[in-house]
Order: C-alpha cells, then structure tokens, then sequence
C-alpha cells in the first residue's frame, strides 16, 4: 500500500464519494463545472409553469445535472422521481409509470386524508381509479386527459413541490408520443399543477427532441451542455486527490484532459484506475507518476463501456490494421469537425512520424479509409458534414480513441502545452 494511514475500506470510500464513472452524480457539491447550467435552471423554476429540456452529446453528463438539480428543488418531504424511456414504451405507459413511483403506503394515504379539509380531491378520476391507486396498483391512462387528472391526483401524495426526471427521451421514438409530453407539459403549467419536470435526451436541437407544437416552447427552458473546460476536468481530479492526500502533475492533469476531450466519464474513468494503480504501489508515494497514469489508462480501456470498445473495434478491426491511426488523426483536435485535408496533413502526418516503422498511407489512401469509417461496416464511426468535413458519429467515441492512442504512446489534443517534468 503506497497510501499512508488509509485502509483499503477508507481509500473505497473517497473513492465512491469523488469518482462515479459507473453511476450519475446526484449531489451538487460534486457536480463539477455546472454551476451556471444549475443556475439556469433554478432562474427557470422559479417561474411558474416553467419546466427544463437538458440535451447534448451521449456521456456528456446530462443525468448528473438533472439529478443534481432535481435534488436541490425536491421539497424535503420526499425524493425526486426518475423515469427511463425506453423504445417499447409510449406516452401513457410512461405516465403510468411516473404515478406508480408516486404512489404511497395505505397509511400515507389515511394520515393524507385527515390532514385534508374535505378530503381527498379526485380531479376528474373515477372512484374505482381513486381505489386501485390507494391499493398500490395504477390504471393506464387512457387520454391526455386522464394523464393530466393522473399526475394532479398523484401530486397530493407525493410531496409539497415534486419533481420528475424523463431520461433518455431520445429512446422515445414515436412522434404522437412526443406530442403527448408536449401536450401534457402545457396541461400541466395551465392547470398550475405543482409538478416540475426536467427532461434529458440526446440531440443536437431541441427541436429535433420534442417537435415544434403549439407553445409548447413558452413551457420548456432548453439547457444545452457542453463537454467541459478544462478547468472542471482539472478540478474533479483535484478534488479526488486531495481527499486521498495525492498530487497530480501538471503534464497528467492536462493529459488526462485531453484524452477525456471533455466528457466527465472518462475524467472519472482514468482518475479511478491510475489512483488504484498509486495504492498498489508498493513504495510510498504522494505524487501519481507516470507509471501510475500509464497504467490507469491501460485499466481505463479494459473498463470502459462495451459499447465504446465495440464501436472502436468494429472501426479498426479489418483486413488493414491502419484505419486506427485514421481514427487518432480525426481525434487529434479539440474541434469536432473537422476538414480531411487538415486531418491528414496536420494531424496524421505529425502521428505517423512518431511511428517510423508504420507504412504511410498515401492521400488517396487516406481519403479512402476516411469514406470507409463512415459505413456500416466499420459501424458509422464517422460522419460527414460537408464536401470534405466529418466528425464522428457520437462523440463520445472520441475520448475513447484518445485512449487508444495515449495507450499505443501517441498524445492527441496538443491544445494545452506541457510544463517542464519538475
């Protein structure tokens, strides 16, 4: 054990509290680099009837901000809660399922009953809807209506000010469906039912999310986040270390900035495993080497997401073992898209020269494999966007190829430089 005075039940614990690549931030005091995006939120609740639309790249840590702003407007009285589309699932079934997570015990609902003047309001609802929901068991809704008596019959229970996440709304691909939240959204701030709803969904626009209707976008402040500066990478590593009475060099704060590109998972990831690599140690340090970092990067690759090895494999893995150095090239910036032509003269031509035993491909060569990534047959990885531009299909993907090289001794994403190795 390299880590004086720490056990290896308290070195888990720092962990678990500072690290989660595996799991959602729901604390804001460990949500890093959102502040503003909180407070975008927290203006935007504080207007009546306004409800929250997060959306952005895959990874980029939309489910942490929700649940982290979640967490700061659920009145005490009760959790907020967290609802998952999935593509078999439409509109109903998912408002089906947000009054099952609200629904409370018999005593609740007694204690609820007593402590109402004139009892429980039905809004709308039939008596034996009203006496299927306080057995447990909720009816599927049948019309927007019944949806909307559902969600203000349901609030009563739940809590004084409750809010509901819809995550992965992306998965929701019917566009009736999609209407349906947009209908209920307006419903909802019409008819000042005190419900709060925060949607997260991958996209570009929130437009291509939910669809124009009516006004629905006088209902919903659009949040879109960003892959994070690098002072917020560089302050979750710091945080992390600091707890574990561990410093970080500068030259692998800003390479395990870069390699992450901005997405907190791999922030997460690298730090998790080179830290591990520091308490295997077995002489005592208080600094993390560079064998420590090469080896958290090696572990990062074999713990990533399997969608992400997949999707890297299925890129490179073909009768030439040369399109992986393709794929480094395009990753080798900070913009995201990106013109071949300066792929392959600035970045390409820069990797392949730290690689002397490498054949070279030639521009034609090039240019071939680069149309090449963007079939099914490589799984899309790339895209283009433009006469000569591409980018990759998921950015996220990005972060794992900076892994890849870092671990094939390539560096990409020289936007920072180095400081002198003290």
């Amino acid at each position: 054990m390299a880590i004086t005075g720490l056990t290896e039940e308290s070195f888990k614990a720092i962990l678990r509290e500072n690290l989660t690549p595996a799991s959602a931030i729901s604390n804001p005091l460990h949500l890093k680099g959102r502040e503003k995006r909180l407070r975008e939120i927290d203006r935007a609740f504080n207007s009546p009837g306004r409800h929250v639309f997060i959306f952005g790249d895959r990874g980029v840590g939309k489910t942490s901000l929700a649940q982290s702003a979640a967490v700061l407007h659920q009145s005490s009285d009760n959790h907020p809660i967290i609802i998952a589309c999935d593509q078999g699932a439409g509109f109903f079934k998912l408002a089906q399922d947000i009054a099952r997570r609200c629904v409370p015990t018999r005593e609740v609902v007694e204690r609820v009953k007593k402590t109402k003047q004139g009892g429980i309001n039905l809004f709308g609802l039939s008596l034996s809807a009203q006496q299927l929901i306080e057995a447990g068991e909720v009816p599927l809704p049948a019309s927007i209506n019944d949806a909307v008596n559902l969600m203000r019959y349901i609030c009563q229970f739940h809590s004084r000010e409750p809010v509901v996440i819809i995550d992965e709304f992306d998965q929701l691909l019917d566009a009736t469906d999609r209407k349906y939240f947009a209908d209920l959204i307006k419903q909802v701030s019409d008819q000042q039912i005190p419900l709060r709803f925060i949607f997260c969904g991958i996209g570009s626009t929130l437009e291509n999310l939910i669809g124009v209707h009516l006004s629905t976008d006088r209902y919903l402040t659009p949040i879109e986040l960003e892959r994070l500066t690098h002072d917020a990478r560089w302050q979750i590593m710091d945080t992390a270390a600091a707890a574990l009475g561990l410093i970080i060099h500068e030259n692998l704060r800003i390479r395990i900035g870069q390699i992450s590109d901005g997405f907190p998972y791999y922030v997460h990831l690298i730090c998790e495993q080179m830290f591990w690599a520091v308490y295997d140690d077995p002489q005592f340090t208080t600094q993390c080497r560079p064998e420590h970092f090469t080896d958290g990067v090696a572990k990062a690759i074999e713990g990533s997401q399997t969608s992400l090895r997949l999707a890297y494999e299925k890129g490179t893995q073909k009768y030439t073992d040369d399109y992986q150095e393709v794929l480094w090239a395009v990753a080798d910036d900070a913009m995201l898209r990106r013109q071949v032509s300066d792929i392959f003269e600035r970045s390409y031509h820069r990797i392949m020269a730290d690689r002397p035993n490498r054949k070279i491909l030639t521009k034609e060569q090039f240019y071939n494999r680069m149309n090449a990534l963007k079939d099914e047959r490589h799984g899309c990885i790339l895209t283009s966007t433009g006469a000569g531009w591409y980018q990759f299909t998921e950015n996220v993907i990005r972060g794992y190829v900076r892994l890849q090289a870092e671990k094939h001794g390539v560096t990409l994403g020289n936007d920072h430089f180095p400081v002198a190795q003290a």
